[in-house]
């Protein structure tokens, strides 16, 4: 690990970051492509020769998107499924039309997300940020894990987000506690708190899987694409596009919000198991004693499962 020398810093945009790799008989599939670093993230691996698999709830934004990324590349390989993470419903005929395609999976990108929504419950009465960051993407890859399994060696991306470390969860609570607080049955909390215990599920989630899966040859990253990214993620702010324009200087582009992403999906060089900012993996940001609990990991993925089963006996 030592012997590793960084090659990207954080101003790496997704196609210098993808330098020198080839993606051609790759298939990666990515939630959330219709907007901000998703566009980014799809776009160079459509460029890298990827098979792609778009998961959006917009097909007619999905179609355009497709349409502009053949305009580049007329060769491309670009299908898309439609997947509301509002909607476990949406999110469970996503993963059945992904199996029922019979296509490999050599990577999984969780990039969508919400920040702050005007909705604050999703249709199935979650907490929005929990119900569309954590419980749908959850679910998701609950569905497609066998098809990582026999594509490997697959990987899988999950976006968190250094704001995880704001969960104001004490490492010396309960863990009953520590649960409670990460799965919140109200928007009782400000918003900022709220996308904080859902990142940190994020995180926590891509911990267990590579306790689990990495000796069956999955590997997986959690990303924090940066600070600031200026994306479309807060988009039911006011104002966004003027705090863009004065923040600019000292953040992300959307290319370069995406680069950690396609660095991680695609490169050997990566070690899995780690949480990765600006193409590195140095961990400064981590809140440790929160992420790497690995009995709050098990009971995180034992209780989410809980609730998806409690949704289906509602169906």
């Amino acid at each position: 690990m030592t012997d590793r020398k960084r090659r990207f810093h954080s101003r790496t945009n997704a196609i210098e970051a993808l330098e020198g790799i080839s993606l051609d008989g790759k298939t990666i599939a990515i939630t959330g492509t219709t907007s901000g670093i998703g566009v980014e993230t799809a776009r160079s691996l459509v460029l890298k020769g990827a098979h792609l698999v778009m998961l959006n709830r917009n097909i007619q934004e999905s179609e355009k998107q497709k349409r502009t990324f053949i305009e580049e590349k007329p060769n491309a390989r670009i299908d898309i499924i439609q997947c509301d993470l509002n909607s476990l419903a949406s999110v469970r005929k996503a993963g059945e039309a992904y199996l029922e395609k019979g296509w490999p999976l050599h990577g999984l990108i969780l990039n969508a997300g919400i920040m702050g929504p005007s909705n604050k419950m999703t249709s199935d009465g979650f907490e929005a940020h929990f119900g569309v960051n954590h419980v749908a993407h959850f679910m998701l890859l609950e569905s497609l894990l066998p098809v990582l399994r026999s594509s490997a060696p697959s990987r899988l991306v999950i976006l968190s987000s250094k704001l995880s470390r704001n969960t104001g969860i004490s490492p010396n609570s309960t863990l009953d506690k520590k649960l409670e607080t990460l799965c919140p049955e109200t928007p009782s909390k400000s918003f900022f708190r709220l996308y904080a215990y859902s990142k940190m599920c994020n995180m926590l989630v891509a911990f267990k899987v590579h306790r689990d899966e990495y000796s069956n040859g999955i590997s997986t990253y959690s990303v924090h694409p940066g600070s600031g990214v200026r994306t479309s993620l807060n988009r039911d702010f006011p104002f966004q596009g003027f705090k863009n324009f004065l923040l600019t200087p000292f953040t992300k582009n959307a290319s370069q919000g995406a680069a950690t992403s396609v660095y991680c999906v695609a490169h050997p060089e990566a070690p899995s198991g780690k949480y990765w900012e600006s193409c590195w993996d140095d961990e400064k940001s981590l809140d440790k004693k929160v992420a790497r609990d690995e009995e709050l990991q098990d009971a995180l993925w034992k209780r989410t499962k809980e609730l998806i089963a409690e949704w289906k006996k509602d169906l």
